[in-house]
C-alpha cells in the first residue's frame, strides 16, 4: 500500500521581504490578490471560496509571525472520497535571505488508498501553480487588486481528448517564452510559468498588463467528469477587459465541450 498519510512539499524562493509574504497568507486582502476569488478571516479560522462550491475553511492551528503558520481542516476534502475522517493540515514555513524570502508548503495527512490519488495529484499540481501565483503577484504587482476572469465546463471526455481539443491550434515554447493559440484563435504569449499536459497550462500574458493566466483540466475524484477552468488574474486592467475576456473563453469552451 502506499504511504498511508502522505504529504505534498512545495519550495519557492521569492524576491519579497518575508512580512509582505506573511501578509499575502495571512490577510484576507492580500490572499484575495493571489489566491482565492473571496478570502475572510476571523475567530481563528481562513475561509477560501473561488465560487462555485469550491471552497477551503480552515482553522489556524499554530502561526509564528513571519515564520510559521499552520492551518488545518477535514470534512471538507475526505468527504469527497472517504467515508473515514481525516485531519489534514497545510504549513507554511518562512525564512529571510538577502532580503528575499523561502517560503516551504507542506501539505499533509491525504490517505495512501487509490481514491484519494486524484485529488492528492490535483493539490499537489495546485500548490505549484498557486505558489508561482503567489510569487508572481509580489514580484510584479505588490499592493494591487485582482481581477479575476474564470470560465468552466465540465465535460465526459478524457484528460486526454479534452486537452487536445484545447489545444489543437497549438503551443509553441521557445526558451522561457510561449504563444498559445486559443481554439477560437485567439493569440496569447508570455514568460510560461508551467506546462504539464495533458493538464495544466500557466503563463503570463502580455496583452494585459502581465497577468497570470492558468488553462487547468481536472477530475476532483474518481470517475468524475473532467472540470475545465480557464482562469486569468490580472491587475491594473479595466474590468470590462477582464469581463469580455471571460466571456470569450466561455464561449470557446461552450462551442468545444457544451
Amino acid at each position: 500500500m502506499k504511504n498511508s498519510n502522505r504529504a505534498i512539499h512545495m519550495a519557492r524562493e521569492i524576491n519579497a521581504p518575508i512580512e509582505a509574504v506573511w501578509k499575502a497568507l495571512t490577510e484576507a486582502g492580500e490572499l484575495e490578490r493571489w489566491f482565492p476569488r473571496r478570502a475572510r478571516v476571523k475567530d481563528g479560522k481562513i475561509a477560501l471560496s473561488w465560487g462555485s462550491g469550491v471552497d477551503w475553511e480552515m482553522e489556524i492551528e499554530e502561526q509564528q509571525e513571519n515564520k510559521y503558520l499552520r492551518l488545518g481542516y477535514n470534512e471538507d476534502h475526505y468527504k469527497m472520497v472517504s467515508n473515514v475522517p481525516r485531519r489534514l493540515a497545510v504549513e507554511f514555513f518562512l525564512e529571510a535571505k538577502e532580503g528575499k524570502t523561502l517560503l516551504r508548503i507542506v501539505h499533509a495527512g491525504f490517505g495512501g488508498e487509490s481514491n484519494w490519488d486524484e485529488i492528492y495529484d490535483g493539490v499537489r499540481r495546485g500548490w505549484d501553480t498557486e505558489s508561482l501565483s503567489l510569487q508572481h503577484y509580489l514580484e510584479h504587482h505588490a499592493g494591487k487588486d485582482r481581477l479575476v476572469a474564470l470560465a468552466q465546463i465540465k465535460t465526459k471526455q478524457s484528460l486526454q481528448e479534452a486537452w487536445n481539443l484545447l489545444t489543437r491550434e497549438g503551443i509553441t515554447v521557445q526558451g522561457d517564452r510561449y504563444v498559445y493559440t486559443t481554439p477560437l484563435g485567439g493569440r496569447y504569449e508570455g514568460t510560461l510559468v508551467y506546462l504539464n499536459p495533458p493538464q495544466d497550462l500557466c503563463g503570463t500574458l502580455l496583452q494585459l498588463n502581465n497577468a497570470m493566466f492558468r488553462l487547468t483540466a481536472e477530475r476532483f475524484t474518481p470517475g468524475a467528469d473532467v472540470t475545465i477552468w480557464a482562469w486569468i488574474g490580472a491587475y491594473g486592467v479595466p474590468a470590462e477587459d477582464v469581463k469580455a475576456e471571460e466571456g470569450r473563453w466561455q464561449q470557446q469552451l461552450n462551442e468545444l465541450f457544451g
